[in-house]
Formats: C-alpha cells, sequence, structure tokens
C-alpha cells in the first residue's frame, strides 16, 4: 500500500452519489466502492522536542493540542483504477463544503467492472479561494505544559492535490467495497514543539497559524498535509 494524503477529510456528497465516468471499461459485473473518511487521534502531544510531538496522548492533557472542528473545501474529485485490462477513470468537478469532523462522511459511490486492479487512486482537488471558502480550517485548543489553554486556528489557502493511493484491489459483482481514509489528526502536529506555540503571536488571545501569521509554523503544518492519511478497503 502507498500512503499519500489526504487529506484531509471528509467529503461529504449524498449517500449513493455517482462519480461522473469520463472513460469506462465496458466489462461486465457491478462491484461497487465507496470511499468513507475515519479521523481518528484528535489529540496530540506538543513536546520540547521533535521526538516528543505528535503522539497520541488524552485529551487535556498538559501539553497537548486538541482539534474540534475543521472544514474542506473540494474543488474536484478524481478517481482512478487500474487493472491489467482496463483503466477506469471518474471525474467530480463540482464545489462542496465538508465538515471534516462527521463521524460518517461519504465520499461517493463508484461501480466498478469486476478485475483486479492493481493500483486505486483517489485525488481531491483544493483551489485558492478569494472568499471566505477557503481549502482547509482547523480550529483547536492547545493546553500548554502548565495547563493553560489557547485557542488555535488554521488556515490554509493555496492550491494543493490530495492523493490516496492502493494497491491490489479485488473487486467482484458479489461485493460491495468501503475504502476509508484514515486521518489520522496527531500526524499533522509532527514536527511542531512547545517553543512554537509559545513564542507565537497571538490575536486576541488566539493563535492564528496562516501564509501571513505565525508563517513558520504554518510552514510545519503545511508540510504534514502530505503524510498524515492512508487508505484501506473493507468489504
Amino acid at each position: 500500500m502507498k500512503n499519500y494524503l489526504f487529506s484531509y477529510g471528509s467529503v461529504i456528497l449524498a449517500a449513493g452519489l455517482f462519480l461522473t465516468s469520463c472513460t469506462k471499461d465496458n466489462s461486465t459485473g457491478d462491484g461497487k466502492l465507496a470511499y468513507k473518511v475515519k479521523p481518528s487521534n484528535f489529540t496530540a502531544s506538543i513536546g520540547p522536542t521533535t521526538s516528543g510531538s505528535g503522539l497520541i496522548i488524552a485529551v487535556n492533557s498538559n501539553s497537548s493540542l486538541t482539534w474540534t472542528s475543521g472544514n474542506v473545501n473540494v474543488s474536484e474529485i478524481d478517481f482512478e483504477a487500474e487493472s491489467k485490462s482496463a483503466k477506469i477513470e471518474y471525474e467530480l468537478k463540482q464545489a462542496f463544503n465538508v465538515d471534516l469532523f462527521n463521524l460518517s462522511p461519504v465520499l461517493g459511490s463508484i461501480s466498478l467492472p469486476d478485475a483486479t486492479y492493481e493500483e486505486v487512486e483517489l485525488k481531491l482537488v483544493l483551489r485558492k479561494s478569494a472568499n471566505s471558502n477557503i481549502p482547509l480550517t482547523l480550529k483547536g485548543l492547545y493546553t500548554d505544559g502548565s495547563g493553560n489553554k489557547i485557542p488555535v486556528e488554521f488556515y490554509f489557502n493555496e492550491d494543493f492535490e490530495a492523493e490516496v493511493e492502493a494497491e491490489n484491489l479485488v473487486v467482484s459483482g458479489t461485493n460491495d467495497y468501503i475504502g476509508l481514509i484514515n486521518i489520522q489528526l496527531n500526524k499533522f502536529l509532527t514536527n511542531v514543539v512547545s517553543a512554537d506555540l509559545s513564542g507565537a503571536v497571538k490575536s486576541n488571545g488566539v493563535i492564528v497559524i496562516s501564509s501571513t501569521s505565525n508563517a513558520e509554523l504554518y510552514a510545519k503544518l503545511k508540510a504534514n498535509l502530505n503524510v498524515f492519511a492512508d487508505c484501506d478497503f473493507e468489504d
């Protein structure tokens, strides 16, 4: 299995929504594949060194950050599956506002011909926005080493393509499959240390992290967008 990000998160389309096909193999078979997001590890440690950061830790622990809400605005969803005899491509170009903390998000549902697909890829395309619907927003609460709690807000407003890939998916018309995009939110704080947050500039008591506010901390979180998700399949 190859792991990429995610992304982030939980793209909610109406259950049973089918992605528009731009090319489709004519083989028989009606195996159904639905993608869902499975967020986990909402609280991460924030240590004095990187080796102590990004670890799973109890909510409200000292030296931790807990994500409590978040949204992503997806501009396009692309799906590809390739077997030895065919390549399946689906594309959906439509804007969706997504609650990342929905516990049962559905990306969509795709019917695939029976085959063993050596490569399966799902891509979420995020576009920079000139209005309030920016690609990604996360909010949470940082608890420092003394137990003081400080609100944290992360705003990402850049073009970005979030990919999740997997290998060797066997599709049979007798089974339905769930592709779980596992979002491990603790890994989003990898390489972030306590000095980053204690030294961060605050706006009305809030640590705002964006391309124009606490830019060095923003760069660390942005780098983690590629490493905090993977994908597996269940039937």
